[in-house]
């Protein structure tokens, strides 16, 4: 049955949504992560995503709390989202990992091929209908993420490539398993606590793993870790995830393009970071390609 005009709507709204949330995080971590101003304020990557995470399951277990919602999942859901949450952590591990072998730009690059990973297994796992107008998007969006992430600078080692290809994988089957597994139809409250949940745990024993772990003793920790927590981690999961089940993995996956867009322009309004004609062109490139998805879910709802 055709999804509705209005679900596929919001589903496209909450897929934009994510998208933006995802490239608001420099916003927040960059007062804080290794690059800081100020030294007090300094936290390694990972034991930021830890509070990010730990934040962010707190407050929509907050929410479930108020709502009356049962946390109770079976034994069968807890291996799947054992397995979502590891995916989703991987891919971020995978991506800070490439960053010590590869410059910012080519790891986005690279990373950005996700799309087309979530296209290939919907297509060869899944038999999901070959749609054009999803396929030329994505084409557009990944030439447009190349092209918006090129850099004098660029370099690249081979341990960094696949690095940021293992991070495309994993976030290309999170996107696929979060609408065709066992818990395609569990509360999307409910799914996204725990994969964060989980996820916090895996990254707090990371920190502890590698030494980093330390507490938060800043107000400027504080609030940043509680924004990003919110905006970033919390409302932008639990965005993906509704995308997700309303206009599937590939469409939403084309619609992350926003994500590095985003972050291009935080850093061009927020920390004077130089707008370029490789910027303007990949501006020039995604945003078309955003439109036809839009349209052509428009068109399918109708």
């Amino acid at each position: 049955m055709k999804p509705s005009l209005s679900a596929n709507f919001a589903g496209l709204l909450a897929g934009l949504a994510a998208a933006v949330g995802y490239g608001l995080v420099p916003l927040f971590t960059l007062h804080i992560n290794g690059t800081a101003p100020v030294e007090a304020d300094r936290m390694g990557d990972v034991v930021i995503l830890f509070y990010r995470f730990l934040f962010a399951s707190a407050i929509i277990g907050g929410i479930m709390l108020v709502r009356g919602q049962s946390f109770r999942i079976s034994l069968k859901e807890l291996g799947t989202l054992l397995l979502l949450a590891y995916l989703s952590d991987a891919s971020a591990l995978f991506n800070i990992a490439g960053f010590q072998y590869i410059s910012s730009g080519a790891a986005t690059t690279i990373r950005f091929f996700y799309p087309v990973f979530t296209t290939l297994i919907m297509l060869v796992f899944y038999k999901e209908p070959r749609r054009w107008s999803t396929i030329i998007a994505m084409l557009m969006a990944v030439v447009g993420v190349v092209v918006l992430s090129l850099k004098g600078d660029a370099h690249a080692e081979i341990e960094g490539i696949v690095f940021e290809i293992l991070s495309a994988v994993c976030m290309a089957f999170y996107l696929v398993y979060v609408s065709r597994s066992r818990v395609k139809d569990m509360n999307g409250l409910k799914l996204t606590f725990y994969v964060l949940f989980i996820g916090a745990l895996i990254f707090g024993g990371r920190a502890f793993q590698e030494g980093s772990f330390e507490p938060i003793t800043t107000p400027t920790q504080w609030y940043n870790l509680l924004l990003a927590a919110v905006i970033c981690t919390a409302a932008t999961n639990l965005s993906l995830v509704f995308a997700v089940k309303k206009v599937g993995s590939t469409v939403t996956a084309v619609l992350g393009a926003l994500e590095p867009l985003t972050a291009v322009a935080v850093g061009a309004l927020c920390f004077a970071e130089n707008i370029t004609l490789y910027t303007l062109l990949g501006i020039a490139i995604i945003l078309p390609a955003v439109l036809i998805i839009i349209i052509s879910q428009r068109k399918q709802a109708t």
